[in-house]
């Protein structure tokens, strides 16, 4: 089987109930949670503690659902719950009662698996803003809405733990 279809040189693609254009809100969205997915799988080899790797392995399985429920287009199917929102603010706050308050702006670049992490944080903000602009279209998971929110703050905690301790 080959890789390349054709099906695309058009400017369409499909959801997984019908196509659209490729610069449809749907795709933007999932195209920067793929994104994001890249970058979390890069800060893991920066990262030697195999408990975070699993942690980061949970969350890239939660983005893939989040693209399975966006590509899926129907509110009736939704997949992320508040379960996961609520694992995802137990891992914040696991990680900020280890960290000093903040007091300014701070830049996240001592180490490569802060770095990465902040690159996963930019591009989750951007998936969120996607995400809200889809939400003001159609109805969206308001987990999922929850959840990607959630995400840019354990990405931010999570790469200060790194640039920290």
């Amino acid at each position: 089987m080959k890789i390349y279809t054709k099906r695309g040189d058009l400017g369409q693609t499909d959801l997984l109930t019908k196509r659209v254009s490729k610069t449809d809100l749907h795709i933007s969205v999932n195209g920067a949670l793929d994104e994001a997915m890249a970058f979390l799988l890069m800060s893991k080899h920066a990262i030697d503690n195999n408990d975070i790797k699993l942690e980061i392995n949970q969350i890239h399985d939660h983005l893939f659902s989040i693209c399975h429920e966006i590509a899926l287009n129907n509110p009736n199917q939704v997949i992320i719950s508040q379960d996961n929102v609520s694992w995802l603010e137990s891992r914040i706050d696991n990680y900020d009662k280890k960290l000093q308050p903040l007091t300014k702006f701070i830049k996240l670049d001592q180490t490569l698996a802060a770095s990465w992490l902040n690159l996963a944080r930019v591009t989750i903000r951007r998936a969120e803003r996607e995400l809200v602009l889809l939400a003001e279209q159609q109805e969206v998971n308001k987990n999922t809405l929850q959840y990607v929110n959630r995400l840019s703050d354990y990405l931010f905690t999570l790469a200060r733990v790194f640039d920290e301790l």
